[in-house]
Order: structure tokens, then sequence, then C-alpha cells
């Protein structure tokens, strides 16, 4: 099995340190987590499908619009 050139470095330069020990790093307590974003994604599907149809609507029947 080969091993990868920068196997325990964190950079392939030399002469440069790690900032956070190359590791993952726990998510922020203020991070935004929880259902803010999943509202603002639904009402954003919502409003696309409503005018995708309109569009649709409009082509079909092009003289009542």
């Amino acid at each position: 099995m080969r091993w990868p050139v920068n196997v325990g470095a964190c950079d392939v330069r030399p002469g440069l340190h790690c900032v956070d020990g190359g590791g993952l790093r726990r998510p922020r307590p203020g991070a935004e987590m929880g259902r803010g974003a999943v509202i603002v994604n639904v009402i954003g599907l919502v409003l696309a499908v409503l005018i995708a149809v309109f569009l649709f609507a409009a082509l079909l029947f092009p003289e009542r619009f």
C-alpha cells in the first residue's frame, strides 16, 4: 500500500505550521441551525413551482394573458 507524500504534514510546502491541527472543527455555538433555513427553502420552492405553472399556462393559453 502506498502512502501519500504528505502523510502527517499539513501542507506539502515545508516550513508552514498547521493552524487547526489538520482535523475537522466542531460547529460554532452560534452557527445557524434549525428550521429557519428550511422554511426559506420551502417558500422558495413553492414560489418557483407557482411561477413555472403560470408560465406553462401562459404558453398553453396565450390569448388569456
